[in-house]
């Protein structure tokens, strides 16, 4: 009989536990806390994709979708496609976000990015993006308020949610690769942010930082 048969050992979780587990802050800081003991030296975006953690490799909804769709595209003799791009069918659940909110912060930021000072015009019109600290949907759960809202530009949008830049405590931004100069985060003073939501993007920059100090 082996040692497993004879002590009868139960797998899982507490309820206590789960319970907690069910806490986004909570389970970011747990799953923090296992990368930090157990995969210093670990692929963790390719173990995370893998284990069905995903969501957890950027602050927002970033996706890069390789599905293949269907196509009444051909190939030419240079292995260059032609005819009409491909399509695919597709059914999915969106969140609705507040308008109001993200017409404000763009309104009270004067449609200039908080992270590198950029006013882009598009089409003749001031043009920004209402940027979310702690992303709305799974597995991040963050409120849909001004609290949790940044007014970046396209460039610094992209950068924000995958995770190369953050907000350290004392509201310098920084490159999670070292690479950038740190700078104050450009705030009105009528625009509230919530330290908590940057220290929730911060966790998340951590985890996949791969040992890169993250402060």
């Amino acid at each position: 009989m082996s040692i497993l048969e004879a002590h009868h050992p139960q797998a899982g979780l507490t309820e206590e536990a789960a319970a907690l587990l069910g806490d986004p802050v909570i389970r970011l800081d747990a799953i923090a806390t296992v990368c930090d003991a157990y995969l210093e030296d670990v692929d963790r975006q390719a173990l995370f994709e893998r284990i069905g953690l995903g969501g957890y490799i950027t602050a927002g909804s970033l996706s890069n979708p390789s599905e293949p769709g269907s196509s009444e595209a051909g190939v030419d003799e240079y292995g260059r496609m032609t005819g009409p791009a491909p399509r695919r069918d597709a059914t999915r659940s969106v969140i609705v976000r507040d308008e109001a909110l993200a017409r404000k912060v763009k309104e009270l930021e004067g449609d200039r990015c908080q992270i590198c000072g950029t006013t882009l015009r598009h089409l003749n019109r001031p043009y920004s993006e209402a940027a979310h600290i702690r992303g709305l949907g799974r597995p991040h759960h963050g409120p849909d308020e001004l609290q949790n809202l940044l007014c970046l530009c396209a460039n610094c949008h992209v950068l924000f949610d995958g995770l190369e830049i953050y907000v350290d405590p004392d509201g310098l931004v920084r490159g999670t690769r070292a690479s950038r100069e740190p700078h104050p985060l450009r705030r009105d003073p009528r625009h509230p942010v919530d330290e908590a939501h940057l220290g929730y993007h911060r966790g998340l920059c951590h985890v996949n930082a791969h040992g890169l100090a993250v402060t």
